[in-house]
Parts: C-alpha cells; structure tokens; sequence
C-alpha cells in the first residue's frame, strides 16, 4: 500500500467573515492511499480555533499508521492520538478506499440509503447592502445561513428577512454573552428565523444555554463549538435543542455517526456541518446527511477554485455522484 500527503490552498469567491475571524485563504491537507489500482482521498480541514494547522496535520498524516486497509476502526484506534482533522482526512481515505474496491458508494457501505441534501448557503458578516444584494442573488436557494457578531448584523438579517423568502438561520460564533444572548434570541424569533446556531461560548458550559434556549422556542437551539465529539452530547442534553455534528470536528464519518447515534439516544436534534472544505471534504459528509435535519454543507459552494469534481451542486442540493466510494477525483 502506497500513501501520499498534499497541502492544497484554496480560495472563496467572497471574503468569509464571521465573529471572530475573516479569510479568504484556507489550507487544506489531502490523504492519499492507494493499493491494488485503487485509490482512497480523504481531506483534513484545520482550523486554529481548535488548535491545528496543516503543517501540523500534514505532519500527523506522514506518520499514520495503516496495517490492514479494509480494519477502519483498528486504523482510527491506532492512530487516535492524531489531531481531528488528520484523524477525518484517514478516516474518509480508507472509506473511499474501501468502497471503491468494493465497487459501491460510501452511504452504502455504511447500509444508509441515497442521500438527496438540501444545503444551507451561508452569507458571512458584511454591511447591510452588500448581505442584501448577495440574498437577493441567491433568491433559488431554498435556506439561508446568516453569520451574526453583534446588533448591526440582527438589522442586517432584518433586512435580508424582508427581501428573501428562503428560510433564515443564524450562526453567532459564539458572539454574545449569556445574558445578552436571551435578547438577541428574543429578537430573532420576532425576524422569523428557524434555527440559531451557538450564540454563547462554548467556555461558559452548557448551563449557559438552558435561559437562551427556553427564550428561542420554539426555534431551535443548536450547539457546535461546544459540541466536539460524541463525550461532548450527553451534557448538552436538555439545554440545547441539538447538535452541529462536523467532520472535521469530530475525527471522519465513524466518529460523527457516534455523535448522531449519542444526540438521538437524548433525543437530540442533529445538524451536519462543515469547515470551508473542497468537493472531496463535503462528498464524506454528504455520505450521512439523511441521518440528520438540519445540512450545512456549502464549504466547496463557496470556493472560486474547488479543486476536485465529483459533487454537482445545484441551488442548494447537493447531487452525489454514482462512482464508488466518494465519487470524486482531481480535476
């Protein structure tokens, strides 16, 4: 078995901004691992916010450790002490791998039926104007992902409420206080919105999203940045509606389905995200989008030179494609 790592940097059409960062600029790791004319890709997608870098990751990936390519778990146990991100690049590599060489797609492999996804497109923060004319493009897509770090940007959502009929969600980052964060929640259940996603940091505990939640309702309140692995679900449990379930977070497609299977043991609602990621990061998460509600998985939508095909994104949904494994290849 032969394997490879490539540091890939990938651009967005638009400068992405959220609370607490802006770029345009990603770097992001490819796994490549190839045994009897096959070939597995998997995509790390790092972020500094929990720690990792690519030098870093790409590092990890030189070193992975793969004794039999058809043993996932024993490869992911193995290799465990690798940063997430590098952890998801394996993982997925050796699901497509293995899918191709059984001549079948990821979801099957896994005995999931055909997902048929509708993406959120997300709208990172701008002034007022520019986040209305972009809306107003996007007028086709059926849901709306707005990034919000203060009150300026719950005016601007106001404004894009009046100009589009899409349904609107919201991601704060983490932006606001507790104590503020009942208010702004308060306010966006008036604008019409249908999910808020993390309005309050992760580092003051799940209790401080018991009052927020109960003020959201009936719209739902969704945790990400404290919500990183399955560990992360059951103190969430009864103060959050759900959890935003990530790759990238989590270490690949094996520990996100922990993350679902933990979230609906509590009854939890589960959403699937994603980093800003190519076609090959987003193709591996798309495999359990029909375990979820709520699909975020517009990374490789909001790229001006995606570098793998595969995916076809039309709108909004994502169409996967019928090659084995995760269908996609370099351009």
């Amino acid at each position: 078995m032969e394997t490879s790592v490539e540091t890939v940097r990938v651009h967005t059409e638009r400068t992405f901004a959220i609370a607490r960062s802006s770029a345009d600029t990603f770097e992001r790791v490819i796994f490549e691992m190839s045994e009897d004319g096959a070939t597995g890709r998997g995509e790390a997608a790092p972020t500094s916010h929990y720690g990792q870098d690519a030098e870093g990751v790409a590092a990890a990936l030189e070193g992975a450790e793969v004794v039999d390519p058809w043993d996932i778990e024993g490869a992911l146990a193995r290799n465990g002490a690798m940063p997430p991100s590098a952890l998801t690049a394996l993982d997925n590599a050796m699901h497509d791998l293995v899918a191709r060489r059984l001549g079948v797609s990821v979801y099957r492999l896994l005995g999931l039926a055909r997902p048929e996804p509708v993406s959120a497109y997300t709208l990172g923060i701008a002034d007022r104007e520019t986040t209305v004319a972009y809306a107003k493009r996007l007028r086709a897509h059926r849901i709306l992902k707005v990034k919000v770090g203060g009150w300026n940007d719950i005016e601007t959502l106001r404004a894009v409420r009046e100009s589009s009929e899409a349904d609107l969600w919201v991601d704060a980052n983490e932006a606001f206080s507790p104590e503020e964060a009942v208010e702004v929640v308060t306010e966006l259940k008036e604008i019409g919105v249908s999910m808020i996603e993390q309005p309050v940091p992760a580092s003051a505990g799940p209790e401080s999203f018991q009052k927020v939640t109960e003020a959201a309702f009936p719209v739902p309140v969704i945790a990400d940045e404290s919500a990183v692995t399955a560990g992360d679900v059951p103190g969430l449990a009864g103060s959050v509606s759900g959890v935003n379930v990530k790759l990238a977070k989590c270490g690949g497609i094996r520990r996100a389905l922990e993350m679902i299977h933990t979230a609906r043991a509590h009854g939890m609602l589960v959403m699937l995200g994603c980093m800003v990621e190519t076609s090959l990061g987003i193709s591996a998460a798309a495999q359990i989008s029909g375990l979820v509600d709520f699909v975020d998985l517009d990374g490789a939508m909001l790229l001006a030179d995606d570098p793998y095909s595969g995916p076809i994104y039309e709108n909004g949904r994502i169409l996967l494609p019928e090659e084995p494994g995760l269908g996609v290849d370099p351009r």
